[in-house]
């Protein structure tokens, strides 16, 4: 059922995003969103660095889906108990960042290029235990693009992954 929504929604997104763009505070969106992010941690350790009144247009509920999708992908990657989550918002060259990171395996650099592909799943032995059809990255890129933002990630074995969003301030 997981795999025919996401599936649904990429098609919906590539004809043409139906985002209702407004004016939104996104320290407000986070700091919302932490009793949900912190019972999807479980054990884990999440840190949250927020900078105040950084704000953009989009579409809360599209933005909520990113936050949600790249935190349960750090969620999945990382150890139960000793994995740390870092959850960062600020602002850079004009543009708000909103960062998560993890403490988990990383990924090889072969995997970095293709990791927003659709169906894509890096390393296969991970990605059968914790489920996952290789959709979620690809549906998170696309809600980002469809906000005029990038995204992008940064990964090391043994040290983790970061994956940053940026979208255009107002």
């Amino acid at each position: 059922k997981k795999l025919v929504e996401d599936l649904l929604l990429l098609a919906k997104m590539d004809r043409a995003p139906e985002m209702v763009l407004n004016p939104t505070s996104l320290d407000d969106l986070l700091i919302s969103m932490k009793p949900q992010l912190q019972m999807l941690a479980g054990e884990r350790k999440v840190v949250y660095d927020i900078t105040a009144e950084v704000h953009a247009r989009i579409d809360v509920d599209a933005m909520k889906q990113v936050v949600l999708n790249l935190f349960s992908n750090a969620v999945q990657h990382t150890d139960m108990s000793l994995g740390v989550i870092k959850v960062g918002l600020g602002v850079e060259q004009g543009m708000a960042v909103l960062d998560v990171g993890d403490n988990g395996p990383g990924m090889e650099k072969e995997h970095l290029d293709r990791i927003f592909e659709r169906f894509y799943r890096g390393d296969t032995s991970r990605t059968r235990r914790s489920g996952g059809a290789g959709l979620g990255l690809s549906i998170t890129e696309s809600i980002v693009h469809s906000h005029q933002g990038h995204i992008e990630v940064k990964s090391e074995l043994g040290k983790g992954s970061v994956f940053t969003v940026q979208l255009p301030l107002i």
